[in-house]
This record gives structure tokens, sequence and C-alpha cells, in this order.
């Protein structure tokens, strides 16, 4: 081969390796195209072919339990664009930051982002949607989406919490309930050709979430945040919690903390506003876990109410150490130890239980663990196992020291008394309505019995003591006897550790009417600024909501009144319950001469309503019972019967001058006291706008 054969050759082999190059080039690319950004690139065909919008379901709405709306879903606009149909970024960033109170450049990289679909702004209010619909800008849209609105404000706030920007529940039933109320959300897809245009929406609906019908009472509730306003103003506490519940299966009628917040601007308060303190907060209960030890003793048969203990003057050495009592007493008996809540009689009690023995009768009781609530956020409290504490621990623990309570679980051993011995679990939502499968789930009460009745009574008996004469006597009401204890315990400072001799936390526990429990009721004060006892500030608390509560209801009162006597005579007034009781004295009407009758008496359960019988001459005719009645009703019911009615009040009857089933003469004048404001729609509260015992 020649010299041409030769560099023929290395011109082949030049143009082979070039080839080869170009070849693997290519090799590499499409390796790199089809499989390490494969997903990147379909990806970004996908985007440019088709718009995914997620649709936000409609959240369930919360009722309480008369149907009334506490939290609701409203329809609003939510503002996306797509940046490729955006013709000036940076113009539309600018009118879009003066609207929205948003950096502009932020804004902008928005606008002007690769994507097909970018969101600029969720739930609008309607001046900014409509603002922005009349400005037509190329590119933005509007999604409908749904809102929670809580027409209420602040009512029931630490109950309902909140629901947080994207959809989830950020607090209280809200939170606690999201998998069941929040709904399951829905996407709509839009197909786009080659030149940008829609030519076909695929959509999958959203599903509405169950709704929640609650134990609340929409106007107990407002009751209660009235006079936890009040209270707060009076006392410049540095906060609050109130409880209000059925003794008789754990529902909730109402449930109140201080500091409040508006769940609508949640996000304008600090998250200590935010916290449901009625079972977050823990404090040492003081004078109220009295009834532990006392129930303890009684049950296990160590002592009676009337046995006699040397109080010793108002001290005692537990392994050395002196306890002093709050003020010096000499013999009492259990009964007024309770009654006067001495720290050294209770303490003697507990040392006869033991450590052990103490330590299951608190657990027995509820406290050192969850109540089971169906809120979230809800402490167990402070409790060490007996095999834990300290020589003296069994008399601090006996008088409500050493020891972490929240509110609910204080609340809960009041009802427990008022019910005759069974401690049940406290719950908030009543039933439970899934759209989606149709199913009504419903909660039933669940409770176990703890101590027996015979004891129960005996502590019902030292309870009414405490208000009737003792401790709690500021929580005694004109009209109704309670039974209740009160509490004033120190609390800890926490830069010495010890006791601070200036920050407490008052408290009253109790139950109405003390002959047939309606309502337990627990007040907690913490801090309050001068006068700090439990009976001084919690107890006037406890009285003035529990009264209104009662009378909202249209439960009878169980002291008797007096009314003036149509005979003309002057009755003697009904004697008080006992001696330490204050009702306030009644007003007579101007018109009357100033004699008085009892109205409202202790109706006896068998007498029942006689509406059927009919008058004949010369015989008496029985009086009808007119409890629970309207006007209208009652005074029909007496022509009927040819009765004189006289009326006081409007609403619905709560006592009458005769005993129902008794026998009068034809023509007889019968007075019926009606209890104001509760004929039915004239129950619906505004929400407010504002917000030496033991």
């Amino acid at each position: 081969m020649g010299i041409r054969g030769a560099r023929l050759q290395r011109r082949i082999a030049i143009v082979a390796v070039l080839m080869g190059l170009w070849a693997a080039v290519i090799g590499v690319r499409l390796y790199s195209l089809q499989v390490v950004q494969s997903a990147e690139y379909r990806q970004r065909a996908s985007d440019q072919r088709e718009r995914v919008i997620e649709i936000s379901p409609r959240r369930g709405s919360i009722y309480d339990r008369n149907g009334n709306e506490l939290a609701v879903s409203i329809e609003v606009d939510s503002l996306y664009a797509d940046p490729s149909h955006v013709e000036d970024p940076r113009a539309a960033a600018e009118f879009l930051s003066g609207v929205l109170n948003e950096p502009a450049t932020d804004l902008e990289s928005r606008l002007d982002s690769e994507g097909a679909f970018s969101w600029i702004r969720r739930k609008l209010s309607k001046p900014e949607a409509d603002r922005i619909r009349a400005a037509r800008i190329p590119g933005l849209y509007f999604q409908k989406e749904f809102e929670r609105y809580y027409p209420n404000r602040e009512l029931a706030s630490h109950v309902l919490g909140f629901v947080m920007r994207d959809g989830e529940g950020g607090s209280g039933l809200e939170y606690r309930y999201d998998d069941l109320i929040g709904g399951s959300g829905g996407r709509e897809v839009v197909l786009r050709d080659a030149r940008n245009r829609s030519f076909q929406t695929l959509e999958q609906q959203p599903t509405e979430g169950a709704h929640l019908t609650t134990t609340i009472d929409q106007n107990i509730q407002y009751i209660v945040e009235r006079e936890v306003a009040r209270t707060i103003a009076a006392t410049r506490a540095r906060a609050m919690s109130v409880v209000v519940m059925d003794p008789h299966g754990g529902e909730v009628l109402a449930m109140a903390s201080f500091p409040q917040f508006n769940p609508n601007e949640y996000g304008r308060y600090p998250q200590e506003s935010w916290r449901n303190r009625a079972v977050a907060q823990v404090y040492e209960p003081g004078s109220t876990f009295k009834i532990v030890t006392a129930g303890a003793a009684l049950e296990q048969g160590l002592t009676t109410l009337e046995e006699l203990i040397d109080c010793q003057m108002g001290h005692i050495y537990i392994s050395g150490h002196r306890i002093n009592d709050h003020k010096p007493f000499g013999t009492l008996s259990v009964r007024e130890i309770l009654q006067y809540s001495s720290d050294v009689g209770i303490i003697k009690l507990g040392m006869r239980l033991g450590d052990p023995l103490l330590a299951d009768y608190i657990t027995r009781m509820g406290f050192g663990r969850k109540t089971g609530i169906d809120l979230p956020g809800e402490e167990r409290g402070l409790f060490k196992p007996a095999a834990e504490w300290s020589n003296v621990s069994v008399g601090a623990i006996s008088m409500g020291q050493e020891i972490g309570a929240t509110p609910l679980q204080v609340v809960n051993l009041l009802s427990m008394v008022a019910n005759g011995g069974t401690l049940y679990r406290p719950y908030v939502v009543q039933r439970a309505e899934d759209l989606r499968t149709g199913r009504t789930t419903e909660t039933r009460p669940e409770g176990r019995r703890v101590l027996s009745e015979p004891t129960v009574r005996e502590l019902h008996d030292a309870l009414r003591s405490v208000v009737t004469g003792g401790t709690g006597v500021n929580a005694a009401m004109a009209a109704y006897t309670a039974a209740g204890k009160t509490g004033t315990a120190q609390k800890i400072d926490p830069a010495t550790g010890a006791y601070s001799p200036t920050a407490f936390v008052a408290s009253f526990a109790g139950y109405a009417p003390a002959t047939r429990p309606e309502v337990a009721v627990v007040v907690t004060i913490d801090e309050p600024v001068g006068p700090h006892g439990g009976g001084e500030v919690a107890a006037p608390a406890f009285k003035r909501i529990v009264e209104e509560t009662l009378r909202y209801r249209s439960v009878p009162p169980d002291i008797p009144r007096l009314l003036p006597d149509p005979a003309g005579g002057r009755e003697a007034a009904a004697p008080e319950t006992a001696p330490g009781a204050r009702p306030e004295p009644r007003t007579p009407p101007a018109e009357d001469d100033g004699s008085w009758r009892i109205l409202d008496a202790v109706f006896e359960a068998e007498a029942g309503p006689v509406d059927n019988a009919s008058p004949s001459a010369g015989a008496g005719v029985p009086v009808p019972d007119f409890r629970g009645r309207g006007v209208r009703q009652a005074v029909e019911v007496c022509r009927r019967l040819g009765l004189d009615c006289r009326y006081q009040g409007s609403g619905r009857a709560i006592g009458q001058s005769h005993v129902p089933g008794g026998i009068v003469p034809m023509g007889a004048r019968v007075e019926i006291r009606f209890s104001a404001g509760h004929d039915g729609a004239a129950d619906a509260f505004r929400a407010p706008t504002a917000a030496g015992d033991r």
C-alpha cells in the first residue's frame, strides 16, 4: 500500500472516531433526557398540558345543644395566577401589594414563575376580592373556597378552637375532630392544547364534613362568660376558668377561660390566650380537695360526721414539721372540719387512712390521670405514687397541697357527690352526623361508682353546711339551696421554690339545688388582687352563675319565699335552711299592702296536673300544677276551673301559692310566679363584647 493509501486509512479512522464520539454524545444526551431527567420533563409537559386546582371541602358545622350555630363555613374567594397569562408581572405585583399588604417582590416572583398555577392569596376578604376583580388583570383568577366563621366571636372560643389558614383545625373541637368535620377535598383539572387554550375540565367534587352537636348551651355559656368578665374586672386577676356540668352524666353545659380570644382573628392574640385553662391549668386545689380525704375516711368507716376531733388550736407536728391551720380551732366535729375548713382536723383523718389507702382513693376519684374529655390539651395533673411520698406528704396532700389538679377534675369530683357516688367521663360532643356515610354517632354517659350512697349522703350533708354557715356562705342564694367547698391555695414562687405570700388561686366548687342537683360548677380565679379567699371572690361568682342558670332552665326554687297574702293577713316568714344562710330579701310590688304569703314551696313529687277537672257548684276545686306552663295557658286553665288567677312576671311558671292537688273553693285566688325572659325565643342572649376562708 502506498502513501496515498495510508493517508486514506487515517482519514477513515478519524471519521470513524468522530462518528463514534458523536454517537456517544447523542447516547448520553438521550439517556439524560429519557432516564435521568425524564420525571422533570414529564412534569413540565404535564404543567403545560394541564392545570390542577385543589378544591377545599365545606367544613361541618358545630351547634350547641339547642341547634344554635357556634361555628359555620362560609364561601369566600381565593386568588391564584397562571403566570403564562400575566402580561406585566411587575405592574400586577405593585397593584396587588397595595391591596394585600404583601411585599411586591414576593408577589412578582409568584407571578413570573415557570409553572402554570400559583396561589396568590387564600381566602380573601370581600373588599380585597372586589378591588382585584375590578382591576381585570390578565392571568389572575378566583377560586371559591370555604372559610370558618364563628358568629358569636369569643363565645366558647376555648371549646370550639379555631381553623388555620390551610383549613386544618388548630385547637379545641376543631382540632380534636378535624378528621371527622374537615371533609375530603376535591380537584379541578383543566386540560390545554398547544396554543394554551382550555379544551376540557375534569372535576372531583369535595365531600362536606360531619356536623357536631355539642352539650354546650349557648345561653349558659353567655351567663358564664359575662360573669368571668365581671369578676376579672373586679379582682384584676391574672386568669380565670369556669366549668358548668350536668352532674348526672358528664355533659359540659358551659366552659370558659380568661384570657379570651376571637377565633375569627386568632392570629392577633398571643398563644397563651388560646389555652383552655379548664382542662390545661394545673394548680394545687387547696381545701376543695378535703372532700377526697373526708370521703375516703367516711367510706372506710374510720370516722362519722359527728365524731369530735381535737384540732389542737391551730397547729400539728408531723415528723418534726409544724403545720399551721389558717385559724386556731379547738374541738370540731368532722362536719365542722369541712364546714370551717380546718387543716389540722383533715390532716388527722388523712393520717388515719395512711399513705397507700389515701393514694388509692385519690386515684379512684379521678386525680393524677386525665378525665378523658373529648378536648385536646388536657393535663393529667400532678400526683406521685405513695411509695414516693415523704414523711409529711400525707399531711400536705390531705389538705390539697403537694398535688396538682385541673378545674375539670375538681368539678367532676363535686358532680360525683351530687349524683350519688358515680364518677362520669365528661364530654362535649353529644352527636356527630357524618354526611359521607349517613351515620349518626351519639355519645353515651360512661361512669363508675367510686363511693357508696351512705358516704355520699354524709358528704352532701357536710357540704351543705359549708354554704349555710361555713366558709362558703357567700355562695348562698335566695331561692335555691347549694352545697360546695371553698379553696384558697398559695402558689409556688418560681424564684424561691417556696409558697408565695401574695399569689393565690381562689376557688369554689359546688352544685345546686342541693335538694335535687341540676348543675355542678367550679370557679377558679388565678392571682386575684386584694381579697383572695375562695369564699370571698369565687363563691359570689358561683352564686350569680348558678342563680341565672337555674332560672334560665326554669328549675323551681327549693327555698320557700313570701308573697302578699290575698286574705289580708300576715304569714310568718319561712325559716332559712340553716342558721348561716343569708338569702336576699324579696321586695314586694308597689301595689301590694305589704302582707305576704309563701309562694315558692317545695312541691310534692306525687302531685300532678288536674287540668281536666270540672268545677261543680258547692264543691272544691283541685289546684293544678302550673310549673313550666306559659302565662296564657295558666290563665286559661284557671278560667276553666273558676279560679281567680293572679300572676307576676312572664315566661314559664316556677312557683304557685297553693300546693298542686290541694282543694280550694271555687273562685279562690291563686298566685302564680313566672320566670321572666324564659318563654322560648326570649332566651336568645347576645355574646359579651368584652371581656380569711379556705
